[in-house]
């Protein structure tokens, strides 16, 4: 959120060597310290300049830097530069990490405010968010009921078995219901469960047919093969997909505020009441009577999606609680990983199996839209956010950019970059893994530079995001390039116009702007300085330092 300064004339910052008096009375004047009082003045002249070449970039922290960049003059043919200031802290903060930050000197406009917004679908992604909250709590549940309780073996199901299943009974999950559904489909990993009471005009045999071979040969090979193995307690070898109107009834298809498609819940894992004591993942079905929700062709288009996203929550589930005596990922990054397994379907499940014949735009052009909501205004939403917290559509853009752009970080250099991913879940550790949050992803991509670190890779991704759209710009090491993606093309192609992000811009006219830095978030100005320009001096001031652990990032465009 970015907010008007109250001293009515700094923010951002851009400042030329001769505004280094004005910027430390304004500062003195318009406080700063994290007690409420005056700041002791920085002199940003007589910090030593930041020197890059053409793609070179330089991270910044704050504390060892009294809050100062400076940028050299330019030389004949003048210069350009990205600057981010963004949150490095990759864990989780109850209620959420934020803090005020105030970039002070010169420069053009404010930059465009937007506020968070789940859009449309805040109902489903609450519901969800409630989900992954249940997984916290139940935790240890999980692991008592894994050493504690021998599970009977059952034999894998058959065509035609009948079964009934506890489901929640409302949006809260606060209580459940009987359902007693056939297995319609059985395959050598999945089994399709169908509710005995849904309505006439669902899915016709042949159309479960095809959606059984999809999850059987296509969705669980490659959830597992990127994320790991789910566990198997109730010993019958299968994961089942149960498919009921139940599901259907958590939507209240007569108000606005989203659908819920399918979930995984935790519950399952535990032996906790209303636990159905295997691995499961609930998704939605067609009903006739609710056209509007519920058509065929919206179901069919949303179910497999809905299978591969909530599969990956319950490998993640098992190799962070059950295998790795831990805490469930953070629900940013679990998220993240989950609509990155969308992806990865719509980039390897054959045509025919796709309702479209187009498997890509209907299992990942939803992450693109909402990647498009996130880069429009990106200092509006987490990467990280808070626990509990529904993960607005913009939010989950992030994650999944983020997911995407470490994946691209594959040594191998693939789109389905099953090495970053692996790590990221433990997959070939016989123990799982307890590291979460940043810290795993920092620790996954040790492998590719020894000693990275989230702030690191934080302020990498967001120039990323930026430079990603800059023509002919060259980076040697190939950090600042998403490789399976041209997001400029895409994102035309869905929405004709202006690349999304859109940086203030500045050569070193008076500016001001000032703002809450989000966790995981970042702001974005370009520093385009004439030819012979003077030097251009940033000072970063902010608040709360230890909750967002504030940053700068820079790269020279040219």
């Amino acid at each position: 959120m970015i907010v008007k300064n109250p001293c009515g004339a700094s923010a951002w910052l851009r400042l030329t060597s001769r505004a280094g008096l004005l910027l430390a009375v304004f500062l003195t004047a318009c406080g700063g310290g994290d007690d409420g009082g005056p700041p002791t003045p920085a002199d940003c002249r007589t910090a030593s300049p930041t020197t890059l070449a053409a793609g070179e970039v330089a991270l910044i922290d704050p504390a060892s830097s009294n809050g100062c960049l400076t940028l050299p003059a330019s030389g004949p043919l003048g210069a350009e530069y990205l600057v981010t200031v963004y949150s490095a802290n990759g864990q989780v903060v109850d209620g959420g990490a934020s803090g005020a930050y105030a970039l002070n000197g010169a420069a053009l406009a404010a930059p465009r405010a937007a506020a968070r917004s789940g859009g449309a679908e805040d109902a489903g992604l609450a519901f969800e968010a409630r989900l992954r909250a249940e997984e916290v709590r139940l935790a240890s549940a999980a692991v008592a009921n894994r050493r504690q309780r021998r599970p009977a073996v059952r034999r894998p199901p058959s065509v035609g078995d009948t079964r009934t299943f506890s489901v929640c009974a409302s949006i809260a999950c606060a209580g459940f219901v009987p359902v007693q559904a056939s297995a319609r489909f059985v395959g050598t990993h999945v089994a399709l469960f169908v509710d005995d009471t849904v309505a006439a005009g669902g899915f016709s045999p042949a159309e479960l047919d095809s959606l059984g071979v999809l999850a059987d040969s296509h969705l669980f090979p490659l959830d597992t093969t990127a994320f790991g193995a789910p566990s198997d307690l109730d010993g019958n070898g299968v994961v089942i997909v149960l498919l009921t109107d139940r599901v259907n009834a958590l939507s209240n298809c007569s108000l606005s505020g989203g659908i819920v498609r399918g979930y995984f819940s935790s519950r399952d894992l535990t032996q906790q009441p209303g636990s159905n004591q295997g691995e499961i993942v609930y998704g939605m079905v067609p009903d006739p009577a609710q056209a509007l929700c519920f058509g065929k062709v919206f179901v069919r288009a949303n179910i497999a999606p809905t299978v591969v996203h909530e599969l990956q929550h319950l490998i993640s589930y098992n190799r962070h609680v059950l295998l790795g005596n831990g805490q469930p990922e953070a629900s940013w990054l679990n998220e993240g990983l989950s609509h990155f397994a969308e992806e990865l379907a719509g980039r390897t499940v054959p045509p025919m199996l796709c309702p479209s014949g187009n498997c890509l735009n209907q299992f990942a052009a939803g992450n693109i839209r909402n990647a498009f909501t996130y880069l429009s205004s990106p200092g509006s939403y987490y990467l990280v956010y808070p626990r509990g917290s529904t993960g607005s559509l913009g939010e989950r853009g992030a994650a999944w950019l983020f997911v995407r752009w470490l994946a691209d970080r594959s040594l191998a250099d693939t789109v389905l970059a099953t090495d970053v991913t692996r790590r990221l879940l433990g997959a070939d550790q016989a123990g799982g893994l307890a590291l979460t949050g940043g810290a795993n992803v920092a620790a996954a991509l040790q492998r590719v530079e020894a000693g990275i670190t989230f702030p690191t890779l934080a302020g990498r991704w967001h120039l990323s995001n930026w430079t990603e759209r800059v023509p002919g710009f060259s980076e040697p090491s190939g950090w600042l390039r998403y490789r399976s993606w041209d997001l400029p093309l895409v994102f035309d192609q869905l929405f004709p116009g202006p690349y999304p992000l859109r940086p203030d811009s500045t050569s070193g006219a008076p500016y001001a702007a000032a703002g809450t830095l989000l966790g995981g978030s970042a702001t974005y100005l370009r520093v385009v300085q004439p030819p012979s320009g003077e030097p251009v001096g940033f000072l970063l001031d902010t608040r709360n330092t230890a909750e967002v652990l504030p940053r700068l990032a820079v790269v020279r465009l040219r």
